[in-house]
């Protein structure tokens, strides 16, 4: 049974209360997408799969951390379009990422279809 709206939104604040949580310990997720979204049967959201999280730079900086795109290192449907391009990639990458992630809890669909599907 779908959720009501709020109770969606209010899922959605948890994850970007993680996401906040993450980002004050200086790690990025950089695959932020639903299969990684896991909520308990208390209502409380848990991310998952860290597993090509990354550390920014001891004073912040998130021009220290630069990835490459090297096979499935990441989704995407919610990728940045800078983490697809194999560029610079800082906390703004799991800012898109929740963004997409919003938008298909609300309309049931996609964000956008990337042109080649990894």
């Amino acid at each position: 049974q779908a959720l009501a709206l709020p109770a969606r939104l209010a899922l959605m604040v948890q994850v970007l209360r993680a996401v906040q949580h993450a980002h004050i310990h200086l790690v990025i997720h950089r695959d932020l997408k639903p299969s990684n979204v896991m909520v308990d049967r208390n209502g409380q959201v848990k991310l998952l799969d860290f597993g090509i999280a990354k550390l920014l730079a001891g004073d912040g900086s998130e021009a220290a951390v630069s990835t490459l795109w090297q096979g499935r290192a990441m989704t995407p449907h919610y990728a940045a379009p800078e983490q697809i391009a194999g560029g610079q990639v800082g906390t703004a990458a799991d800012i898109y990422a929740c963004g997409a992630l919003l938008f298909e809890l609300i309309t049931g669909r996609r964000a956008h279809q990337p042109k080649r599907d990894t």
